[in-house]
């Protein structure tokens, strides 16, 4: 069945949840909670223009997949950045020869880590940490 071209898309941002990327064209890619077509609100992870007229192509979760994606990264291993990508803070190691994994339940060898997919209360016994400028 094919989809009218003509249909209007409507969307709600629910709630803004944070910035992932700031791009220098002033284009933002995001996490919020979209409500499309007048729909119930989903995770949506996509670029937005600054004034959220204009979107990118984008993704949208249920809350159980959402859950789903967190379950599954916070079981993966942790990887350390390569030394060569210290100039690029997205960037982690894919797992080469050099690179140094940390089991992920060892908290002692991954406080350090550069990427933590972490609940609230698996932080709430440390100070919050002033954001690197």
């Amino acid at each position: 069945m094919a989809m009218n071209d003509n249909r209007e898309v409507t969307f709600e941002i629910v709630e803004e949840i944070g910035i992932l990327t700031e791009h220098s064209t002033g284009w933002n890619k995001e996490i919020n909670l979209v409500s499309w077509n007048g729909n119930s609100a989903k995770y949506d992870i996509r670029d937005w223009s600054p004034d959220h007229a204009q979107m990118g192509r984008g993704i949208t979760l249920h809350e159980k997949e959402m859950r789903m994606m967190l379950d599954l990264l916070k079981k993966r291993p942790r990887k350390v950045r390569s030394e060569s990508h210290d100039d690029d803070p997205s960037f982690m190691s894919a797992g080469d020869d050099e690179k140094v994994e940390a089991p992920s339940d060892n908290k002692e060898a991954t406080e350090d880590a550069d990427f933590c997919v972490c609940t609230d209360e698996d932080h709430d016994d440390e100070e919050p940490k002033a954001a690197a400028v």
